[in-house]
Order: structure tokens, then C-alpha cells, then sequence
């Protein structure tokens, strides 16, 4: 009789799983698996080296997230970047990190100045590459809705990450726009390290009315045919939301 398959305990099933949405959706947030982008079952197993049924889990989670969508008997694509989610989610956006940032001023926690400042001299240094900076970014967000102290203002936020993250690369991929973003972040910082809570809130609204403005010149002309893609680039791999 031939030996038994080996067994995967349900802890390494999900770890299986939690990897594969994790690179698929980074690869989606990046750009290198873009809108209309059909995802191949066959073909994307083979090149992640999984079984199909983890991966089918791995979509249908991307695609509860908002960032794949299943079309009947048709298939299933990376979605569409609509006017109407960028508008929606940024109008969102703006309350909630403008609040956060006014909240933030208010934390009379002295470990602020040097989180804010190490994050902004992080973001200083990568501005040549907007994949890397959109990641730093992202940290710069996080971190003030950890310092406004409002744990449902940061749980609300969290339902947005994935889809924020997303728009901000669409943003930041526009020539000299991270160098723009850096300037706005720095005066974010300075506004909350001095206790500017009204000015926080009012430059933080500033900076994400900005951003959307950008994208909205980026999706207005986009159209096309969808794409096919079996996989991710090797690069896509190690980056994170934002």
C-alpha cells in the first residue's frame, strides 16, 4: 500500500491561503496586475506553485476586499478603478484622517515627534521610487491615526486600507507627484508636532483632495480591452499596503 498523502493542518491552510491573497494583492495595489487584468486559475497555480482550491479561497477573499471581481460564466478580473469608488472613498477619507490628524495634535504623547520625524525622513529618501515611498506613506497614516488615540477612528479606516492603498500608488506613479506628496506630508507633521489641531485637520484635507484630484486625471481617459495574466512579477512580492 502506498504510503498516505501528508496531511495540512488547518493553521497551514490558512497560512497557504493568507499568502497567496497577501501577493496577489500587492501585485493588484502596485499596478503589475492592472484593472480588466483576467486571473487565470490554471496558469497562476502553476506559477505560485499552490493548489487550486487555496487559491480560489485567496480570490474570493481579494474579491470580498473589493479588489477582484467574478463576472458569471465570463471569469474573473482585478477590478476596475471607478470615478464613483475614488470619489466615494476619498470623500470618506477626508473626514477621517482629517479628524485623526486634528486628534493627533491634540496627543500630548512626547514619542510622537520622533515617530513623525523618523517616518518623514524615511519618506525623504525614497521619493526617486513611488513604489517604495507609497509604502512609507502609508506608515505616515498609520501612524497618526495610532497617535489620535481613537480607536474606532483607526477601525473605520482600517475597512478602507486595501482600497486606499490602491489609489495611492495610482497617484503617487505620476511623474514628480511623491516630491509634491513628501512637501504636504512635512507640513502635516509640523502642524501636528505644534499643536496645530485645526491646521492638521485642514492640511491633511488639503493633501487627500490633491491626491484624488490626480487620479481622477489618471481613470478618466483609461479604457481598454481586459488583459490576461498569469502571475505576478518576482518584485511584487515584498510590498505591503499602504
Amino acid at each position: 500500500m502506498p504510503p498516505a498523502a501528508p496531511v495540512l493542518s488547518l493553521e497551514t491552510h490558512q497560512s497557504l491561503r493568507e499568502r497567496i491573497v497577501a501577493r496577489l494583492r500587492d501585485a493588484i495595489i502596485a499596478g503589475d496586475l492592472p484593472p480588466k487584468t483576467r486571473l487565470m486559475e490554471p496558469e497562476l497555480a502553476s506559477r505560485l506553485g499552490v493548489s487550486r482550491t487555496p487559491l480560489r479561497e485567496a480570490i474570493r477573499h481579494l474579491e470580498a476586499e473589493g479588489l477582484v471581481t467574478t463576472v458569471p460564466r465570463v471569469g474573473t478580473f482585478v477590478s476596475e478603478v471607478r470615478p464613483r469608488d475614488v470619489e466615494d472613498t476619498y470623500a470618506i477619507r477626508a473626514v477621517l484622517e482629517g479628524l485623526a490628524a486634528r486628534q493627533a495634535a491634540g496627543n500630548p504623547d512626547p514619542a510622537k515627534t520622533d515617530t513623525l520625524r523618523a517616518i518623514v525622513a524615511e519618506m525623504g529618501r525614497k521619493t526617486a521610487d513611488y513604489r517604495v515611498y507609497h509604502e512609507a506613506a502609508g506608515r505616515f497614516h498609520e501612524a497618526i491615526f495610532a497617535l489620535s488615540g481613537n480607536q474606532r477612528l483607526q477601525a473605520m479606516y482600517q475597512s478602507l486600507t486595501h482600497q486606499v492603498a490602491r489609489f495611492r500608488t495610482l497617484s503617487l506613479a505620476v511623474d514628480r507627484r511623491p516630491e509634491v506628496s513628501l512637501r504636504e506630508h512635512r507640513q502635516i507633521a509640523a502642524a501636528i508636532l505644534r499643536g496645530r489641531g485645526p491646521e492638521a485637520e485642514r492640511l491633511m484635507r488639503a493633501h487627500i483632495e490633491g491626491a484624488r484630484a490626480v487620479i481622477r486625471l489618471r481613470i478618466a481617459p483609461a479604457r481598454g480591452r481586459p488583459g490576461r495574466a498569469s502571475g505576478t512579477r518576482s518584485s511584487s512580492t515584498s510590498r505591503r499596503r499602504g
